[in-house]
C-alpha cells in the first residue's frame, strides 16, 4: 500500500512510496492482460499521486517561454557555423515536422522570429534560452525523479550546468540536422552512382524529416531518463517508457491535429491567442505523457522486483 510522509520538505521531495493501488495481486502476480491492465493503473495513479498534473503544467508553461529564443539561437548558431541557406533549411525542416494544426496559426511569427536578422542574437538567444529551458527541464527531472521513487541529492552547481549542457546539445543536434539536410541531395547523387535505377530527386527534406524527427526524439527521451533522474537506471528498465511515450506523442499529435481541425473553437474563446493555447495544451499533454513514461518504468519495476523475490525464495 502506499505510505506517505506528511511533511517533506522541497518539491524535490519523493511523495509516493511502496505500491499505490490497493489491490497490488494483479501487480505483483498477474499475467498477460491481467498484468498489463494493473501495470498500467499503478502507473495511472502515481500520476496523481506524485503531482504529475502540476509538473506537466510547469513543463509546458517553460517549453512555450522557451522556444522563440531558442530557435532564434538555433538559427542563428546554424548561420553562424555553415551558411544562412542551411539556416533557411533547418527552419523549413522544423516547421515541417510540427502538426500543421498546431503550427499554422502562429507560423507567421515563428518564421518571423527564425529569418530576421539580430545583431548579437547569438548570445542573448542562448541566455534566453538556458534560462527559460532550465525551467522546463527541471520539471521533468523532478517529475522523473518522482516516478522512479528517487530523492534529489546533487548540489545545485552539479544540476544546473548539467540542464544547461542538455539544452545546447539539443541546438548543436539540430545544427548536426541542418548539416544532414544539406548533405541529402549529394547523399541521393551518391546512392544513384551505387544503384543506377535510384532517382537522386527522391531525396527531398520531406523524405528525411521524419525518420531524422524520429531519432532526434527516441535519442531525447533516452538522455532525459538516463541523466535526469538522481539514479542511473539501466536500460532494460528505460526503455518500455521510452517506447510508450513515443507511440503516445504519435497518438496524441495524429488525435490533437484531427480535434483541431474538426471540433476544435478555441478562436471562438481566445481570438489570437487561439493557437498559442492550443500548442499550450497540447504540450501540457505531451510533458503528461512523458511523466507517465516514467511512473510506467516504475511499476514494471516493482514487477520485476516481486518476480526475483519469489524466484529467490
Amino acid at each position: 500500500m502506499a505510505e506517505r510522509t506528511p511533511t517533506e520538505a522541497g518539491r524535490d521531495a519523493v511523495i509516493t512510496h511502496g505500491i499505490v493501488t490497493d489491490n497490488p495481486e494483479g501487480l505483483l502476480r498477474g499475467t498477460g492482460w491481467r498484468a498489463v491492465w494493473a501495470i498500467l493503473r499503478e502507473a495511472g495513479l502515481r500520476l496523481w499521486s506524485d503531482d504529475a498534473f502540476g509538473l506537466a503544467g510547469n513543463v509546458a508553461f517553460r517549453v512555450v517561454l522557451a522556444v522563440f529564443p531558442f530557435l532564434i539561437f538555433t538559427s542563428s548558431l546554424t548561420a553562424f557555423v555553415g551558411s544562412q541557406s542551411m539556416a533557411d533549411d533547418l527552419n523549413s525542416f522544423l516547421i515541417a515536422i510540427v502538426p500543421s494544426a498546431l503550427i499554422e496559426p502562429i507560423v507567421s511569427e515563428v518564421e518571423q522570429v527564425m529569418t530576421v536578422q539580430r545583431g548579437g542574437v547569438l548570445s542573448a538567444g542562448i541566455l534566453l534560452t538556458i534560462w527559460f529551458a532550465l525551467g522546463g527541464v527541471d520539471g521533468v527531472r523532478v517529475g522523473l525523479n518522482r516516478a522512479y521513487g528517487v530523492r534529489e541529492t546533487r548540489a545545485w552547481y552539479v544540476l544546473y550546468p548539467l540542464m544547461a549542457l542538455m539544452v545546447v546539445i539539443a541546438s548543436l543536434v539540430l545544427v548536426l540536422v541542418g548539416y544532414l539536410l544539406v548533405l541529402a541531395p549529394r547523399a541521393g547523387s551518391w546512392l544513384h552512382v551505387l544503384f543506377p535505377g535510384f532517382d537522386p530527386a527522391s531525396v527531398t527534406v520531406r523524405f528525411v524529416r521524419y525518420p531524422t524527427a524520429a531519432l532526434i526524439l527516441v535519442s531525447s527521451l533516452f538522455l532525459a531518463h538516463v541523466f535526469l533522474p538522481a539514479r542511473r537506471t539501466r536500460f532494460s528498465s528505460i526503455y518500455p517508457g521510452v517506447l510508450f511515450t513515443v507511440g503516445a506523442w504519435i497518438t496524441l499529435t495524429a488525435a490533437f491535429s484531427f480535434y483541431l481541425a474538426n471540433f476544435a473553437t478555441y478562436s471562438s474563446y481566445y481570438g489570437g491567442l487561439a493557437g498559442i493555447i492550443a500548442a499550450l495544451y497540447f504540450l501540457y499533454l505531451a510533458a503528461l505523457v512523458l511523466i507517465f513514461g516514467g511512473e510506467l518504468n516504475r511499476a514494471i519495476r516493482i514487477r520485476r522486483l516481486s518476480r526475483a523475490l519469489r524466484s529467490a525464495a
